[in-house]
């Protein structure tokens, strides 16, 4: 169910502000609706006219934290060009930097904490962001395989590249916040998670076609 909004929504991302803070400092189970109406500056009466319930704002700040991080990564996806290696590798650092952010991350842990209270909560998040990221890429892959940069079957193409991009980095930022990976550290993480995509998934080089050669010309018999 989506929240009821009035015309205009004029105080929906006051609400949204006030609830990613309040989410992010309390965590889902003690943040209090009376709470983020105070710090919005609105009546709770208010609050629930445009979210009915404390679950469908959480849902709402999530969707919006992922809508706008998929925007940051938007402008390399629809940049990619015949430099596959180069186009790739900003879209990569880019999105392992997004996707391992402090925000984001936080965001992701009171979902993980919070799944098997609230399990639509955990589907909503993974609805929103690994399956969305999955048919994305199997998309952009599947246009790519088309112009002949990429060759192999697109959906496990798809999945290794999101697993090779957010495996170590996420799992080591995910359980060990003051382990974080630095700026240099995701970089160079990156770039290593696209060349071993591309060693996998480039198409193989095209070899020249050979002109066949004339036999050698008979030498002239001697005299006699």
């Amino acid at each position: 169910m989506e929240p009821t909004r009035g015309r205009g929504t004029p105080k929906e991302p006051l609400i949204l502000d006030a609830a990613r803070t309040v989410f992010l400092r309390r965590g889902f189970g003690p943040a209090g609706v009376d709470e983020i109406a105070a710090l919005a500056a609105i009546s709770k009466v208010t609050l629930y006219k445009y979210f009915p319930s404390k679950e469908q704002l959480f849902a709402a700040v999530i969707r919006r934290d992922i809508e706008a991080a998929e925007r940051r990564s938007e402008v390399h996806l629809d940049a990619l060009t015949s430099d596959l290696p180069g186009d790739l590798r900003a879209f990569a650092r880019e999105f392992v930097t997004t996707v391992t952010g402090s925000d984001l991350l936080r965001m992701r842990r009171l979902v993980a904490t919070e799944a098997e209270r609230f399990p639509d909560l955990a589907r909503t998040w993974d609805e929103r962001s690994r399956l969305r990221g999955l048919r994305t890429l199997r998309q952009l892959f599947g246009a790519l395989a088309g112009r002949g940069l990429l060759a192999g079957d697109m959906d496990v193409a798809a999945e290794q590249f999101l697993w090779l991009l957010l495996g170590a980095p996420f799992n080591e930022s995910l359980f060990t916040p003051a382990g974080t990976p630095t700026p240099r550290d995701l970089t160079a993480h990156a770039d290593a998670a696209v060349a071993t995509f591309l060693a996998a998934f480039a198409p193989p080089p095209t070899r020249p076609t050979s002109t066949p050669t004339s036999p050698p010309a008979t030498p002239p018999a001697p005299p006699r």
